[in-house]
């Protein structure tokens, strides 16, 4: 077997990868002259073209774990959705396994034994040894979405976590509070520990020392599963939420205590993403663009599969907040 590679057919005539993937895979972007000298150079070279057709159907593999699945109004189905939308408009399929208890069995998805798809696109969370493993048995491209690993060879497509923390910290800090905690495990996961770094640069542009006591925990940092908040005894003005699911659940406490929002605190959340609770149509919170996410991973990955070996790295997909009335001006 050849082992040439599209990086020697491109290098060979002075042109991009892409440009060469684009070519043998048949889409317009490339002119026929063109297209015909890097067929006649990867004739030349040997390299083996046959499993590009034009305009290439592919079928995508998505990996999700059960515990962000199992309602059928959750986060993660409507990304779903949109990852489903996105393939279509690339002449491509999805077929979706649920996986249950990935961090502790270990074991190869069913897709993957069967052969059945061309690439993989983990949506959620999973384990850095379910990843690795998955890295290291198939010879698949694989493409991480709403979650990273920096140390992992694998591209990714995330929320812009650290600029969207900073940014809702900063909405609050231009209303006049200057009394912030935050609500959200650091430890659970990266995209929970960047929005709070981000909070954290918030106050530290205004000269705001860190309470640790306002820092409140809101989901078990092994299972993921969410816990009940527990109010600091003395409360600040306002709370900087890592999701709206943690909103919801610290305005379920703060009604509790029979506090008001937001006439005694204010809170903004992150996601824009709040089924059956009725705190959805008061809160302000900055948008997940899962739209463009889900595309910019498809497309990453139904690149790779036609062939382009380029590292895309980490993407992060910036957005804006969403304002309605949990949040008051002092």
């Amino acid at each position: 077997m050849s082992e040439t590679k599209l990086k020697d057919i491109a290098a060979a005539l002075g042109i991009s990868v892409v440009t060469v993937s684009n070519a043998l895979s048949g889409k317009n972007r490339v002119s026929e002259d063109l297209r015909n000298k890097i067929i006649q150079k990867a004739d030349e070279l040997e390299y083996d073209y046959s499993r590009y057709e034009k305009q290439r159907e592919v079928r995508i593999g998505v990996l999700v774990s059960e515990k962000y699945i199992n309602a059928a109004d959750s986060f993660y189905w409507e990304m779903y959705q949109h990852v489903a939308y996105a393939a279509c408009r690339w002449r491509g399929t999805t077929v979706i396994e649920v996986l249950e208890k990935y961090n502790q069995e270990g074991s190869l998805p069913k897709m993957i034994n069967e052969k059945n798809v061309d690439g993989i696109l983990v949506m959620g969370w999973m384990s850095h040894d379910y990843i690795r493993k998955l890295i290291d048995s198939i010879r698949l491209p694989i493409v991480l979405l709403d979650f990273q690993y920096k140390d992992l060879p694998c591209d990714a497509v995330i929320s812009a976590n650290y600029i969207g923390g900073y940014k809702i910290t900063q909405y609050l800090l231009e209303r006049g509070h200057r009394k912030i905690g935050f609500v959200g495990s650091v430890k659970a996961n990266e995209n929970i520990m960047d929005r709070y770094f981000g909070y954290r640069k918030g106050l530290a542009e205004y000269g705001i020392p860190l309470r640790e006591d306002w820092i409140l925990e809101d989901r078990d940092i092994v299972t993921g599963d969410m816990l009940h908040i527990e109010l600091p005894r003395e409360l600040p003005g306002a709370f900087v939420c890592n999701s709206d699911l943690a909103a919801s659940k610290l305005y379920d406490a703060l009604q509790e205590k029979r506090f008001r929002v937001p006439e005694d605190v204010s809170v903004i959340g992150y996601d824009n993403y709040l089924r059956r609770h009725s705190f959805a149509r008061e809160l302000t919170t900055y948008n997940v663009d899962m739209k463009h996410m889900s595309e910019d991973a498809v497309k990453i990955l139904y690149s790779k599969i036609c062939g382009n070996e380029k590292r895309f790295g980490i993407r992060t997909v910036d957005s804006v907040i969403v304002e309605r009335f949990s949040v008051k001006t002092i």
